[in-house]
C-alpha cells in the first residue's frame, strides 16, 4: 500500500507543473511519443530480463516540472529535449517451471517508475548530455507476476511458477546520466562515445561504451532521430551497433531493495562486478515516423547465471 501511494503521488507531482519562469531556455523545436517494447521471446527465451515496456512523451511544457530542476544541460547554444516516461521493466529466473526457491538463480522481480529526463544537445560541439530522475518502486507493486501469468495463459503456455518468492517492494529512486560525443562523423557512418553512470536505490554503476551508425540519416546530433525541418532527409534507413561496459556497484534487481527484507537475494559476493552489453538495431524512418528492430546481448550478472539476451520493437512519432 505504501509502494502504491508513492507512485500516486510521483504521478499527481509529474503533472502540478511549477510556474518557474524557463523563457531563457532553448528547446526543442521536435516534440515526440515514443513507445518502447522489448522481450526475450525475440531471443526465443524466457528468462532474466523477460519484459520491459516504456512509454515516452518529449515536450517542452516537461520543463515546468519540479523535478526537472534536478536534470542538467549543456551552455546555452544546446537545444533542450524535456520528456516525461512511464516504465515497467520484469525479470524471471532462468526457468518459470519450479516452484520453490532455485538459489544461486536471480530472483522473481518487477520495477515500475516515472522518470523525468533531458536531452541537451549541442550540434557544434557534438555532445549530447542525457540526465533522468526515475521515480517508483521495486517488487509486486509493478504487476508483472500478474502480466505474465495473464500472457501465458492468453498463448496456452506454461503457468510461471514461483513468484510467491519475488521481491519485497521497495522505493527507486535513482538518477543517471550519459555523455555523448561525436568522434567520427561522414555522411553515411558516424562513431559516438560516452560515459555514463547511474545512481540510486535501483542500480548503481558506471560504464563506457561506442555507438556505430552507417546508412542514410540525419546527422547524429542533429535531432533525436526525426524532424519537423523540411530540409531533413524524408526516408532514412540505417543500423546501429551499440557496445557498452560497466562496473556494477549495486543491482537491486539481484540483491534485493535497500529498505526492503527479501525472502531471496543474490549475494554480493555473486554480483559480477564487470558486465558487457551489445546492441544492434535496424531504423526506418518515413518523415516524421519511425520503426526499430533491436537485438540486445549481455554478459551473464552473477557468477552463477549464464549470458541472456532479447529484442524489441520501438516506434517514435515527431509532431
Amino acid at each position: 500500500m505504501k509502494i502504491k501511494l508513492f507512485l500516486f503521488f510521483i504521478s499527481l507531482a509529474s503533472v502540478s507543473f511549477s510556474q518557474t519562469d524557463n523563457s531563457a531556455v532553448k528547446v526543442n523545436q521536435e516534440n515526440y511519443f515514443k513507445f518502447n517494447y522489448e522481450n526475450d521471446f525475440f531471443n526465443e527465451t524466457d528468462r532474466y530480463y523477460t519484459q520491459g515496456i516504456i512509454a515516452t512523451l518529449i515536450h517542452p511544457v516537461v520543463r515546468y516540472s519540479p523535478f526537472s530542476r534536478t536534470l542538467l544541460k549543456l551552455n546555452h547554444n544546446a537545444v533542450n529535449y524535456y520528456g516525461i516516461h512511464a516504465q515497467q521493466d520484469c525479470f524471471t529466473p532462468k526457468s518459470i517451471r519450479v516452484d520453490t526457491i532455485m538459489f544461486g538463480e536471480r530472483p522473481y522481480t518487477g520495477t515500475i517508475f516515472i522518470s523525468h529526463s533531458l536531452n541537451s544537445l549541442s550540434k557544434e560541439k557534438k555532445l549530447l548530455l542525457q540526465t533522468q530522475l526515475d521515480l517508483g518502486g521495486i517488487g509486486k507493486c509493478a504487476r508483472c507476476e500478474d502480466e505474465q501469468k495473464a500472457i501465458h495463459k492468453g498463448l496456452v503456455n506454461i503457468r510461471p511458477l514461483g513468484w510467491e518468492y519475488q521481491l519485497a517492494n521497495d522505493y527507486v529512486i535513482n538518477y543517471r546520466t550519459k555523455l555523448e560525443k561525436g568522434i567520427v562523423y561522414k555522411k553515411y557512418f558516424e562513431i559516438m562515445a560516452n560515459a555514463n553512470f547511474r545512481l540510486g536505490t535501483l542500480y548503481t554503476d558506471l560504464g563506457a561504451g561506442l555507438n556505430m551508425r552507417f546508412g542514410f540519416f540525419d546527422p547524429y546530433f542533429n535531432n533525436l532521430g526525426l524532424s519537423k525541418d523540411p530540409l531533413s532527409r524524408k526516408f532514412k534507413i540505417y543500423g546501429n551497433i551499440k557496445a557498452n561496459t560497466k562496473l556494477v556497484g549495486y543491482n537491486a534487481t539481484l540483491q534485493g531493495g535497500i529498505f526492503s527484507k527479501d525472502i531471496y537475494v543474490i549475494d554480493a559476493d555473486n554480483v559480477e562486478r564487470f558486465v558487457f552489453a551489445g546492441t544492434i538495431d535496424v531504423v526506418v524512418a518515413i518523415k516524421r515516423f519511425s520503426l526499430t528492430y533491436s537485438r540486445t546481448y549481455l554478459t551473464r550478472e552473477y557468477h552463477t547465471g549464464v549470458d541472456s539476451g532479447w529484442g524489441g520493437i520501438f516506434l517514435a512519432i515527431a509532431f
